[in-house]
């Protein structure tokens, strides 16, 4: 693509032009991606897209459809459901500077997570932005411990994989988040999500309306993904977690930055049609600091001490939110993707581990989850 060069006015950086980004330097060229056995798994419209225009749909006075309500599910979607008990371990960890491998080793077996052996396994952790010294970001201890239990398990190859929904500067966010060097210090290969090659994936029956869906083919083509998210508040979801992470999946180069598609055909719509596609094996949510308030980036420090796992992404984000203050039924994703990804009522899922009702704190929750209509006054905004 023919990218006209800006900078930002912050940094001084350039941004809005394909650039590399990570410890390998040629991280966005096709021919570094792996090619995998695991591409079998899904179901592609032929051919990808080699070169597609960037928009914004800000402010485009069109009719949004972010606060409409979730439909019933079809007997279609509701057939996805994952048909037995869960179990949701949360593990302790008191700071990012101690080692959560031993708990995680343990929780592991209990949670019969999946063997790698032989696996490409894509991290995708949440690096939306950045703001010092607040808990915007998963942080770079969570990020290693996603790829120890990764490497643990057996994982051939592991990938980080993230595509930034505002800051166009992916360099800067690696460098400022200290990502960047964590990618390097794990010896791993970062792929930016926004700037891959693309596969065209149909979407049959979803929620959002929409009749196909272009993903990253790094993602698409890893044999497994794990969210490893930043559990936070936000402000037009309530809270978000394994599931809301991979918005940042959606590329950029497709949708635009902050790839208001999606906003305007329903965030709780196109959580539940992301889920449906990519298919996350299981997440690794870094609770360890987690935050409250105007998340999911003007939001404050809330210590919590634990990271939360498990192989059902709708009955772990209905766990973190339980320890967040909120009621599951409350959240509109949350509470649809009890009836059509996994288990939400708490008596189908055994949670491992630290106690709930001992661990759990009264987050304070954004001004717009309180005031709903400063959030349809917002629905064509950011994030």
């Amino acid at each position: 693509m023919d990218h006209k060069e800006k900078r930002c006015p912050k940094t001084g950086r350039i941004i809005g032009r394909a650039s590399e980004t990570s410890g390998d330097r040629n991280c966005n060229s096709p021919a570094d991606a792996p090619r995998s056995p695991g591409i079998a798994r899904r179901t592609f419209i032929a051919g990808s897209v080699a070169t597609v225009a960037t928009f914004s749909m800000t402010g485009c006075g069109g009719k949004t459809l972010t606060g409409k309500p979730l439909p019933k599910p079809t007997a279609e979607q509701a057939a996805r459901k994952r048909k037995t008990p869960s179990s949701v371990a949360l593990v302790p960890c008191a700071s990012y500077e101690d080692d959560p491998m031993p708990e995680l080793k343990k929780y592991a077996k209990e949670l019969k997570l999946p063997d790698l052996t032989g696996k490409t396994v894509l991290l995708k952790p949440n690096m939306v932005e950045f703001h010092p010294g607040s808990p915007v970001t998963t942080n770079p201890h969570a990020l290693k411990a996603a790829f120890d239990l990764a490497d643990y398990l057996g994982a051939k190859d592991i990938i980080i994989g993230e595509g930034p929904g505002h800051m166009r500067d992916t360099e800067f966010l690696l460098e400022a988040t200290g990502l960047g060097a964590m990618v390097k210090k794990l010896g791993a290969r970062f792929v930016d999500l926004n700037l891959d090659d693309l596969e065209a994936l149909e979407l049959k029956d979803g929620f959002s309306g929409l009749k196909q869906f272009f993903l990253p083919r790094t993602l698409m083509n890893a044999d497994v993904v794990v969210s490893v998210p930043k559990m936070k508040t936000h402000h037009w979801v309530g809270m978000t977690a394994s599931m809301k992470n991979f918005f940042g999946a959606v590329p950029g180069r497709k949708y635009g930055w902050p790839k208001n598609l999606l906003h305007m055909r329903g965030i709780p719509q196109c959580i539940l049609d992301l889920q449906d596609l990519i298919k996350p094996r299981f997440a690794l949510v870094d609770g360890v600091v987690a935050m409250e308030g105007d998340g999911p980036i003007n939001g404050t420090a809330k210590e919590m001490g634990f990271y939360v796992i498990g192989d059902d992404l709708a009955a772990v984000d209905a766990t973190c939110a339980r320890t967040m203050g909120f009621d599951p039924y409350e959240l509109d994703y949350i509470k649809i993707a009890g009836e059509v990804v996994g288990n939400v009522n708490a008596d189908a899922i055994t949670v491992l581990g630290l106690d709930i009702e001992k661990v759990k704190q009264k987050f304070e929750r954004p001004v717009t989850f309180k005031n709903k209509k400063l959030m349809e006054q917002s629905a064509n905004q950011a994030s």
